[in-house]
């Protein structure tokens, strides 16, 4: 039953982003069903069904665009990716409080469209970072929160404010990370400061 809405949900992402970057995530899970929880492994799959090419073209028709890592096995390199924002958004939990229930974060991706080289060395665009989080109980396998759609887009750089951005440390992994992790903590309220709002800004992208 799920997997007939997420194909739905690809589908409309896929038409959305060609004209603007979206932020979209149900309504923040409250802090008090959260304070309890203590994130004891994060999950990330990207299902070998989702299309991705080797073409060095503006902005190819597929699922996943990953080329800062290098050549290699996209699938592999997304998941690590994504495991990462989740291992950083999950220590935003209240270092002060030891939560008593363990939990997993789990992430599947609906689509992971960063930069070609050709689109990196031009005009940029928008890196669309669309998946599917739930959070279960380690024990026990309950499911505690989503399935959730969340949509993390980002302005992508290219040309020389790409370039600026990565004498800086600010690489495309770095920028996607970042508001990958933003995104979710946001979802689980646990975000504070940097708590992101929902919001669609029209721009050029796929």
């Amino acid at each position: 039953m799920i997997k007939t809405w997420i194909l739905a949900l690809a589908v409309a992402v896929g038409i959305s982003g060609c004209v603007s970057t979206n932020t979209f995530f149900p309504e923040p899970l409250r802090e008090d069903l959260t304070y309890n929880w203590r994130v004891v492994d994060v999950q990330a799959t990207v299902p070998r069904t989702l299309t991705t090419t080797t073409a060095n073209s503006q902005m190819p028709d597929v699922d996943l665009i990953w080329r800062e890592d290098g050549p290699g096995d996209v699938y592999a390199q997304i998941e690590t990716i994504m495991e990462e924002a989740m291992a950083q958004a999950s220590l935003r939990f209240r270092p002060s409080i030891k939560g008593s229930r363990a939990v997993i974060l789990r992430t599947e991706q609906i689509q992971f469209h960063s930069l070609t080289e050709r689109a990196r060395s031009n005009i940029g665009g928008i890196h669309n970072i669309d998946f599917i989080l739930t959070v279960v109980d380690a024990n026990t396998g309950e499911l505690l929160a989503g399935p959730a759609i969340i949509e993390s887009d980002v302005t992508a750089f290219g040309g020389a404010e790409a370039e600026a951005a990565v004498a800086v440390g600010q690489t495309m992994r770095v920028r996607i990370i970042q508001r990958v992790s933003d995104v979710i903590a946001t979802y689980l309220g646990i975000a504070g400061e940097r708590a992101v709002q929902r919001d669609r800004v029209v721009e050029i992208g796929r």
